[in-house]
């Protein structure tokens, strides 16, 4: 695209995405909010969830046939795809109580995430600071993901 535009040519844009700055928290924030979420059930007093972690590696989602590693958690975890976000039938699975956590591999899809789910109403979300490279670097729990 930056090739396209350096050319000269024109570039239109459609219905663009409004300015969002949106919260990151890097994996050891993650790993005390896991630790303390679980301690509580991963609910809050009105039984909705304390956070939810939100995976949507392209290779999860792929069903690529080989078993990918997730992060360990018993509290609630959504595996999808990016295009994922525009079905408001998937969209409609993402709380829109309690923390929602985007993983991906390295974390930089998710100002364009963070962006796409502010768009439609989502202020509950936080992007995981270079994705899941730094928690696996961290050396935090994971567990195989079965498709």
């Amino acid at each position: 695209m930056k090739d396209w535009e350096k050319s000269g040519y024109e570039i239109e844009v459609r219905n663009p995405l409004p300015e969002y700055d949106g919260k990151y928290m890097d994996a050891q924030e993650l790993a005390a909010l896991i630790s303390r979420a679980e301690t509580q059930g991963c609910k809050d007093p009105d039984g909705n969830p304390l956070f939810t972690l939100l995976d949507y590696r392209t290779e999860l989602a792929n069903n690529s046939g080989e078993n990918m590693q997730v992060i360990k958690t018993n509290c609630p975890k959504l595996i999808m795809h990016l295009d994922d976000f525009a079905d408001p039938v998937q969209r409609g699975l993402i709380p829109r109580k309690g923390l929602v956590v985007l993983v991906c591999e390295t974390g930089n899809r998710d100002p364009f995430a963070m962006r796409y789910l502010h768009s439609h109403g989502y202020d509950n979300v936080a992007g995981l600071r270079f994705g899941m490279r730094a928690w696996i670097k961290e050396d935090y729990a994971v567990e195989e993901y079965q498709y």
